[in-house]
């Protein structure tokens, strides 16, 4: 089964080791139209696509734009989700750090809920709970 690109664990790992911060060029969901990728993650969304906010990994990512994101429609998907994401801001500018929300077993795929902590909130829930994954 070809699953395309995805991130193994080389070693096991316990709940809260830090995977990495997710890279790119941060974009409006306007001009993400004109992206290719398949790994935006959005930071912050205003509910105007001329103001929401997304990472475009696609010229200045790293190797966090390969995990596999799961089928946020699926409960058994959901399941396989074993990265999440805080974000938080240091020298003026916001960083979104993955790291293993479990034990992750040698081996096994790193699977992340790109759409995690958005799921039918509105503008005004995106701003009390803040700029993290909430799921």
């Amino acid at each position: 089964e070809n699953l395309g690109f995805g991130v193994k664990a080389l070693t096991s790992m316990p709940r809260h080791t830090i995977i990495g911060e997710y890279l790119g060029e941060v974009v409006t969901m306007e001009q993400s139209s004109q992206s290719n990728s398949d790994s935006l993650m959005v930071l912050l969304d205003t509910g105007d696509p001329k103001t929401s906010l997304i990472i475009d990994p696609t010229r200045a990512g790293n190797i966090a734009r390969f995990l596999s994101g799961i089928n946020n429609r699926s409960l058994m998907s959901k399941r396989k989700v074993n990265v999440r994401t805080r974000r938080f801001f240091m020298d003026g500018k916001v960083h979104i750090c993955l790291f293993t929300s479990r034990r992750v077993e040698a081996g096994e795929i790193l699977n992340y809920d790109y759409n995690a902590g958005n799921e039918g909130k509105d503008v005004d829930q995106w701003a009390r709970t803040g700029f993290y994954d909430t799921s």
